[in-house]
């Protein structure tokens, strides 16, 4: 059966995956709206939404970069290990539950 590559591969926009992209755009909108709540309460900087703009400059590019050495869905799958992925595993039997004694909808334990 013929693959065709394109379709295997994820959506790429500005030489990284959608989804990576994203997420930076997510982080970006969400410090920018953070900082302006907090300039509501506080005086901040203006250099300090120049650090923001800068960062984010930042991570765009070294996004790209490891898209091109690493692995697909790089920043994905990072997230998850570090975030998400349990540190240990349970092995062992699932425990079944048991009735103890209640009736189900025939009348039968």
């Amino acid at each position: 059966m013929r693959s065709y590559k394109s379709i295997e591969r994820p959506a790429q926009v500005l030489g990284m995956n959608l989804q990576d992209l994203g997420l930076l755009v997510g982080l970006f909108i969400g410090s920018v709206l953070l900082l302006g709540f907090l300039g509501m309460a506080v005086k901040i900087p203006r250099m300090v939404y120049l650090v923001v703009i800068l960062t984010e400059v930042g991570l765009i590019l070294s996004l790209r970069y490891l898209t091109r050495t690493q692995a697909p869905g790089f920043l994905m799958g990072w997230l998850s290990y570090t975030f998400i992925q349990p540190r240990r595993l349970a092995v062992g039997s699932l425990p079944i539950p048991t009735l103890h004694g209640k009736k189900t909808k025939n009348g039968r334990v």
